[in-house]
């Protein structure tokens, strides 16, 4: 496994214990234990328990290795300026559809684990307000409103680095701790009899058969399968070949405790490609994959120093002054279907006994509830 720095949600968060044996046959093989493969297992145990003690996930690191524990801790189904780029890519029924998914998926976090310690500090789209953004907000306030829904998006006044500016405001979105949601999750399912095997790499995985290496072990090991879900997103190429998960780096940084002239909503700018929040006092920043799109097409985890002066700067920007300093850097990998944001299609039959899952494009903390729950459901 590649080294990496921890997250600050990783931070004191215990390790799992590697696996020493595995059985030889499943029902079920679950390759990932992020937020899509935890889903995934939560609701089998929650829709399908005869299922739960036939299921094995695997995942290859003790804590976390993509993006699920390394992400920033957006809770969001989506804002203006990053809807506006899309739309012109996918038209507006597929970006809807997809936006209406991930507000419901953030719905079910909430009503899932009520209990769940999460920011309501709402969100705030710092890009320029166009006529196009206006109308387009307008035209998906609209649609919901044609649901009998309430709207998503106003305008309003927020400060940014000692500025006012008008922004648009989704005040449904939260900040949240990735690593407490993924931890209720693990607990929930191994409670209902969900077997987890961490420290396990799945080298091949097809026609009922999985080959895995396990810690400490020079000799892989045959497991058969009923049924197995691949739920590792942009590590999907991996094990698939020509996935269409195009992967990409996620840097961030968290600053010492500092005083900011910013209003303290999630924050967007550039199209969603740069973000920022402020958690335990301190300001949390991330992006600049669009600044250097090239080299952040990898799932190396090392980060970079060219994105670390990039967001140190825009850091600055954010909080108005240079008097505090980088406390944690690390990197997460995000994947993008065809390399975009949106896709319509979260699953790929391989074959009769396997399939891909995917729920990525920048959204897997919205989007993994709803996609593993219509999986789980599939189930017989």
């Amino acid at each position: 496994m590649t080294a990496r720095l921890a997250s600050y949600w990783e931070i004191g968060a215990p390790l799992q214990q590697p696996a020493r044996d595995l059985p030889r046959q499943t029902d079920l093989l679950i390759v990932g234990a992020g937020f899509l493969g935890c889903w995934l297992a939560y609701w089998i145990s929650r829709l399908k328990p005869a299922w739960a003690q036939r299921t094995l996930v695997i995942e290859r690191d003790l804590i976390g290795y993509g993006a699920s524990t390394r992400n920033a801790g957006f809770l969001t189904g989506g804002h203006v300026s990053e809807m506006l780029a899309d739309v012109a890519e996918c038209g507006f029924d597929a970006l809807f559809a997809q936006f209406l998914r991930r507000r419901a998926g953030l719905a079910l976090v909430l009503a899932e684990f009520p209990d769940l310690p999460t920011d309501p500090c709402g969100s705030a789209d710092y890009d320029e307000v166009t006529e196009a953004k206006r109308t387009l907000a307008r035209r998906v306030n609209a649609a919901l409103a044609a649901r009998g829904e309430a709207p998503a998006f106003e305008t309003k006044r927020a400060r940014f680095g000692g500025t006012e500016r008008e922004v648009f405001f989704s005040a449904s979105d939260r900040g949240v701790n990735p690593m407490q949601l993924l931890t209720r999750l693990r607990a929930s399912a191994r409670a209902a009899g969900v077997k987890f095997a961490f420290g396990v790499r799945a080298q091949a995985v097809s026609g009922g058969r999985a080959t895995l290496a396990l810690p400490d072990q020079a000799e892989p090991q045959e497991l058969a399968y009923d049924r197995a879900r691949i739920c590792v997103n942009a590590f999907d190429s991996e094990l698939v070949s020509r996935s269409p998960i195009v992967p990409g780096r996620g840097q961030v940084l968290v600053s010492s405790p500092v005083k900011a002239a910013t209003s303290h909503h999630l924050g967007f700018l550039h199209d969603g490609y740069d973000y920022f929040k402020f958690v335990d006092g301190r300001l949390l920043v991330g992006g600049g994959r669009h600044r250097f799109r090239a080299r952040e097409q990898t799932t190396e985890l090392t980060p970079t120093d060219e994105v670390r002066q990039y967001l140190l700067g825009l850091a600055r920007t954010i909080v108005g002054h240079d008097r505090f300093s980088i406390d944690h850097a690390w990197a997460g990998i995000m994947g993008f279907p065809q390399g975009r944001h949106i896709s319509t299609c979260h699953r790929t039959d391989l074959d009769e006994t396997t399939a891909t899952l995917n729920a990525c494009g920048g959204m897997g903390v919205a989007l993994t509830p709803l996609v593993a729950r219509d999986e789980a459901l599939r189930l017989p």
